[in-house]
């Protein structure tokens, strides 16, 4: 399908971190235009799944169910011209885009705010990520996702966090961007497509800047008065220092207490620390997270590491892989691996 999408996906958020980095994307050639979207290869589209349910891992899966049954071009049209009237960026072109304001959240995080016409939104599905190109100083342009932490239906702006590589391609760029400095965006890129009242419950185990995507969705349930889920949220980092986006989260919690809770667990937890500490194995997943059955529902994102550990390897960037670890010895059957 998407080849050099599919590339991108691989290398979506700094939950890699440290050793995954964005040095790996390198996809833009000389033939490519500066608007073309990426390329498409030439393989039949395949079958599109259920969209008023959510297909998680041990299941054939495409997160949104990218193309149609039908005939490849229809297919094509209709996942490329995506955008509705009041959305900012499509998939037939990248969509130049202009830095308002940076926050920086930590040593290597930042969160950055790119501004829209007033009566415009980003336009994506709950779970997406969007493409950001960014041309270096040697005129070159390399390309990575991001996952929007705004929210779905937010005008005149939205938000992403990134986090920094130093031997990165792109994080750099995005943090040495000003108010007024023009990137390219493309997408949006759906990965998980969620449906009100999928399950009774949702856990949620990030570790890092993998929260990008868990704060996506929960906020995306919670401020949908019709949707009854209650989401539970294990957010694991190194230090105290390193939690970021602690006050959106907090205030969430705050905000919507009969469906929300969130725990924290650091590595190197300071004497004052009156949270968990140490790693997530099966006795803090088991002590926080909804108990396994089938309407609960898993989704971790974080260093491969703690992925592999907690819900078993992921083979691909769109492979799923078995569910392992932890959340199999626990007996999950509803897993999905950001």
């Amino acid at each position: 399908m998407l080849d050099s999408v599919t590339r991108a996906i691989a290398q979506r958020e700094g939950p890699r971190d440290q050793s995954n980095d964005d040095t790996r994307l390198s996809v833009t050639t000389d033939s490519q235009r500066p608007n073309d979207p990426p390329p498409i290869d030439d393989r039949p589209p395949t079958k599109r799944h259920n969209t008023a349910t959510l297909r998680v891992s041990g299941k054939t899966y495409f997160p949104g169910g990218l193309f149609a049954a039908t005939a490849g071009g229809i297919a094509a049209y209709r996942f490329f011209n995506n955008a509705e009237p009041d959305t900012a960026v499509s998939r037939l072109k990248f969509t130049p885009i202009s830095l308002e304001s940076s926050e920086k959240l930590t040593h290597d995080v930042k969160r950055l705010r790119f501004k829209l016409d007033d009566d415009k939104r980003l336009g994506f599905n709950v779970s997406s990520a969007v493409l950001f190109r960014v041309r270096q100083a040697d005129g070159k342009t390399e390309w990575r996702p991001y996952t929007p932490v705004s929210a779905k239906y937010q005008q005149g702006w939205f938000e992403i966090v990134v986090k920094r590589y130093d031997k990165g391609l792109v994080s750099p760029v995005m943090h040495a961007l000003k108010p007024g400095d023009t990137v390219e965006v493309w997408g949006p890129l759906p990965f998980l497509d969620y449906s009100p009242d999928s399950f009774r419950d949702v856990g949620l185990i990030a570790g890092g800047s993998g929260i990008t995507p868990c704060l996506q969705l929960t906020r995306h349930i919670l401020e949908n008065p019709d949707d009854h889920t209650k989401v539970t949220l294990l957010f694991a980092n190194k230090t105290a220092d390193d939690i970021i986006l602690k006050n959106e989260l907090d205030a969430l919690a705050a905000k919507y207490p009969d469906k929300f809770a969130i725990h924290y667990i650091l590595n190197s937890a300071p004497d004052e620390w009156q949270g968990m500490s140490g790693n997530v194995d099966r006795s803090v997943v088991e002590k926080v997270m909804p108990p396994a059955s089938p309407s609960t529902f898993i989704g971790v994102c974080g260093p491969p590491a703690m992925v592999t550990a907690v819900s078993g390897e992921r083979p691909g960037p769109v492979a799923q892989g078995k569910i392992g670890g932890v959340l199999k010895e626990l007996g999950y059957t509803n897993v999905f691996k950001f």
